[in-house]
């Protein structure tokens, strides 16, 4: 049973050949970009040669992370989170004609949840992350049936007079080919028995494996505590976070709301919150999927880590390659003290806890005096020495495999190309974003081993959906993507996509400073179309920066 986690990398290969499914980026010694269209990036980087061959995303450009000019950085776009005010406007907040008002955006519209709260289908916890912002993101990746998300929200109360111009805008993923045309095959030839929530289901008997091997390793840890017994804990925490309570967070382990309410609250037992984790990862990452301004994964690795162009370089961070591995032990440590800042701030950085009730805030505190009392519980019968050792071999690996599992897909080359995220969130395409900003491995096997993180790209289109489903979906995906030419990534194994993690961390840490870029890749044509007629019905010919279209400012690098 020690070997089952450890060898989940390795199981992955088999039956696998040495090539990525789709051909990887090919390897380059420098900072690799890829120049697609016409961008700011053309003038920033001065080519130095093209090697390797058309890729699974685009042909691969190998660059000096040189400016062609003098040393000059462009200024840094800094966005406004999704729930704090526009500038110069009203904030509804603070505001106390809405403070009692359990309100939400959707599709410029302002409604009051209250009603709806205690007869969401899937319960009220997943249903208060809209609360207080534009939820149009969240509402429309959840449903696999966005006509009754519809057909509900025409039935709540509207808010006269609310302040809508002053909530930032959400993505649309309801206005993106890509994701109509994908979650429609999803619908029609996975689960066509419209009404039953069999996307939810699927994971009994993974959950059921899991646990088991959770309740194992906790045993042998209690009745000898060391290294080796808290090393294989760890791995079972690390299965956990991985799987079970990052499916049941998303409501996606079962048709009913305790099942999956109950195996989010192991992320609390294994050392994190899931409180904090529904906020920080459903709110921020998934929404804006490598944003550098937006998604809570990318802004707060630094200073220590830079996982971004954009984001400033200091000296240490061409070392980042090889200190991160003295950084990853200690993920869980950085997560205990986030965990207590957000609970006593309402804050998770990526996202303000609007919505959570006393009863969530309480799973925190809950959360922690269950999981240390578990580490620690051994003392009443061992030496301290002893449950020391397993407590920190037990934190250093969950640590290494939750961070590297998670960090892979989203920082690889492909995945990072600066025009995908350029312009304002609202701008882009939300489906071809999701599909650009990730990138697959492996199959069945890894699948299985990592609660679907290593099919990222099926997994943040679909967050709803049972993970059990996602290998069937990536063929969906592909064909898709192909139909309609968005490059899709996807590796045959993890040591093919771990080289290449590695690779681009050692490239950021000497990458120069780029500028943000002004314009998005792949275009949401309906709401730039909106835009349009609006400015026009104003009488103007430039949009104006301090008007609701727009949900950035400028600032200095």
């Amino acid at each position: 049973m020690a070997a089952l986690m450890s060898a989940a990398g390795v199981a992955c290969t088999a039956a696998a050949t040495p090539k990525a499914r789709r051909q990887a980026v090919p390897r380059a010694t420098q900072m690799k970009v890829a120049l697609r269209g016409t961008s700011s990036l053309r003038a920033s980087f001065a080519v130095a040669g093209v090697r390797g061959r058309a890729s699974s995303r685009a042909w691969v450009v190998t660059t000096k992370a040189v400016l062609t000019g003098p040393a000059k950085v462009a200024p840094v776009v800094t966005a406004p989170r999704p729930d704090m005010q526009m500038p110069n406007m009203e904030d509804p907040w603070s505001d106390p004609k809405w403070a009692g008002v359990k309100w939400t955006v959707y599709r410029d519209v302002a409604y009051d949840l209250k009603p709806f709260i205690d007869r969401h289908p899937s319960g009220n916890w997943l249903l208060n992350l809209s609360v207080g912002r534009d939820c149009t993101a969240l509402i429309e990746s959840y449903h696999l049936r966005p006509e009754v998300a519809i057909a509900r929200f025409r039935m709540l109360p509207k808010l006269a007079d609310f302040p809508i111009d002053a909530v930032p805008k959400s993505p649309r993923p309801n206005d993106s080919p890509l994701y109509n045309s994908i979650r429609n095959r999803v619908r029609k030839e996975m689960f066509p028995e419209e009404g039953k929530a069999m996307h939810r289901t699927g994971g009994d008997r993974a959950a059921a494996i899991i646990m088991g091997t959770a309740v194992a390793a906790y045993c042998l840890f209690a009745q000898a505590p060391g290294i080796l017994t808290g090393a294989f804990l760890g791995l079972a925490g690390a299965w956990i976070g991985l799987t079970i309570q990052h499916c049941g967070n998303h409501g996606a382990m079962s048709k009913h709301i305790w099942v999956n309410n109950a195996l989010g609250l192991t992320d609390d037992l294994i050392g994190g919150s899931s409180l904090m984790w529904r906020y920080h990862h459903q709110v921020s990452h998934h929404i804006h999927c490598n944003d550098n301004a937006l998604d809570q994964d990318v802004f707060t690795a630094m200073p220590l880590l830079r996982f971004d162009a954009r984001r400033p370089k200091a000296w240490f961070h061409q070392y980042q390659h090889l200190y991160m591995w003295l950084a990853f032990p200690l993920m869980q440590v950085a997560f205990q003290i986030g965990d207590i800042k957000g609970l006593l701030t309402r804050d998770c950085d990526g996202a303000k806890l609007h919505g959570a009730t006393a009863l969530e805030m309480a799973t925190v505190v809950i959360g922690k005096i269950a999981h240390f009392g578990l580490l620690l519980s051994p003392l009443a019968f061992h030496s301290g020495a002893a449950v020391a050792c397993g407590v920190a071999a037990y934190v250093a690996v969950q640590g290494i495999v939750l961070a590297c599992t998670f960090a892979v897909s989203h920082n690889v080359a492909e995945a990072k190309i600066p025009e995908d995220t350029g312009g304002e969130a609202w701008e882009r395409d939300w489906g071809v974003q999701q599909v650009v900003t990730s990138a697959d491995w492996g199959g069945n096997v890894g699948n299985f081993f990592t609660g679907g993180l290593n099919l990222q790209v099926e997994h943040h289109l679909f967050p709803a959906i049972c993970f059990v489903h996602y290998p069937a979906i990536s063929k969906i995906v592909a064909e898709e993507s192909a139909k309609l030419g968005v490059p899709y990534s996807s590796y045959r194994t993890l040591p093919g996509i771990f080289v290449e993690f590695m690779k681009f961390v050692k490239d950021m840490g000497t990458a120069e400073q780029i500028g943000d870029v002004a314009q998005p890749k792949y275009k949401n044509e309906l709401m730039l179309a909106k835009r349009k007629k609006w400015v026009q019905r104003a009488g103007l010919k430039t949009q104006p920066e301090d008007t609701a279209w727009s949900t950035r400012s400028e600032g200095t690098a």
